[in-house]
């Protein structure tokens, strides 16, 4: 890593929250994340707010015209997107899983204005070579960060393994492009390489929840039929999904528009 990098991944592993910050009461207030954030499905946040968000696509059952499972997620709202190259963001929280084996949910991602993402944060049952663990249906659940780099190539680096009902501290830096995810575990910290996302002067936004991926039973592609998910989820006991989000922290920074 270069001497940015390297600047760039110390600050993120001090304020990483599980495990270095997990005494600090600090969360982003609820009218804070109102005004910035809408809701897909079923409203997340407890009453009264103490900074905890629960998620659930299963119960929200949000189903997006090109969606590839049901949602339950914040994402920023229309009005409050900027260019990558004008955001300058910072999300953290500890994440708890409760989610069947087999399962696999998106639990936050920087979304391009159309179809196109740029970063996803996976938390995954399923078979996959670039897991820590990547065996299917086994009870471990592999935490992989995708993010699209300079040459619109998408890179997926192993950020350690949870089981269901474990926590893990999730913290997110996007910095005019710059992007770098932490993961801390009981197993310690991880990081991503800061990372450059291809230059774009469209929008982009950030989204954060439960975003429970489903395939067609068939054929094994994606699809945007929600009765094909139904069945998806019935032939692979996805019977109930959620996650759950403390200490939730969405802070703005730098220079904005």
């Amino acid at each position: 890593m270069n001497a940015s990098t390297n600047r760039f991944a110390a600050l993120v592993l001090t304020c990483a929250p599980l495990l270095a910050c997990a005494a600090a009461p600090k969360h982003t207030p609820l009218a804070t994340l109102q005004q910035l954030f809408a809701v897909e499905g079923d409203s997340p946040y407890t009453s009264p707010y103490n900074g905890t968000v629960i998620f659930s696509a299963l119960t929200s059952k949000y189903a997006s015209p090109n969606g590839h499972g049901y949602r339950n997620e914040l994402k920023v709202a229309s009005t409050k997107r900027l260019t990558a190259a004008q955001t300058h963001e910072h999300f953290s929280g500890n994440v708890t899983p409760t989610l069947p084996d087999g399962a696999k949910t998106i639990v936050a991602q920087y979304h391009v204005d159309g179809l196109d993402t740029i970063l996803k944060v996976y938390v995954q049952d399923t078979r996959d070579g670039t897991g820590t663990d990547g065996v299917d249906s086994n009870g471990v659940f592999d935490i992989l960060a995708r993010i699209r780099g300079p040459g619109g190539k998408e890179v997926s680096q192993a950020l350690g393994t949870v089981r269901s009902g474990e926590t893990f501290g999730l913290d997110i830096r996007f910095d005019a492009g710059d992007a770098v995810v932490t993961v801390n575990t009981a197993d310690g910290a991880q990081y991503t390489a800061q990372t450059t996302v291809p230059a774009d002067e469209r929008k982009i936004y950030f989204k954060f929840g439960d975003y429970l991926q489903a395939l067609d039973p068939v054929t094994g592609g994606h699809t945007s039929d929600p009765a094909k998910w139904d069945e998806y989820y019935r032939l692979h006991g996805i019977d109930s999904s959620r996650i759950r989000i403390t200490q939730t922290t969405f802070e703005r920074t730098g220079t904005q528009p």
